[in-house]
């Protein structure tokens, strides 16, 4: 009975692994906050609520709204998974015309995003909502 016990356990094991695997930690509804520095301005603190959805196995798609004091702005854009918790793309922000480079990095739950454009730049940092 012990034995047979144990080898319930794991096949568990064993079925439940491959599915964990498979997972993403980007994917969801994600809230931090951080800094923009626009052009020829002082740095303002930024919030922002950003939702990744996965459309292909390596490719995300990315809604965010992010509020300084002054405005609200909302962008999206398509991120790259590079390296397993390291993502590179573009954002569009068409309210203002604005594109440029982001980068996210994720370690222990916690996620990184870098931003870059012609005409600003920053950092926010996130938790899972």
């Amino acid at each position: 009975m012990r034995t047979l016990f144990s080898l319930i356990i794991a096949l568990f094991v064993v079925t439940i692994a491959p599915v964990h695997a498979q997972t993403t930690p980007l994917e969801g509804t994600w809230s931090g906050s951080g800094t923009m520095q626009a052009r020829d301005n002082p740095p303002q603190k930024l919030t922002c609520r950003i939702k990744y959805r996965r459309e292909t196995d390596k490719v995300y798609k990315l809604a965010a709204k992010c509020v300084t004091i002054s405005t609200a702005i909302n962008q999206t854009g398509k991120l790259l998974k590079v390296n397993p918790g390291v993502y590179v793309g573009e954002f569009q922000v068409a309210t203002y015309d604005i594109s440029g480079r982001v980068r996210i990095t994720i370690k222990g739950g916690v996620q990184t995003m870098s931003f870059k454009s012609s005409r600003a730049s920053g950092s926010v940092t996130l938790k899972k909502s």
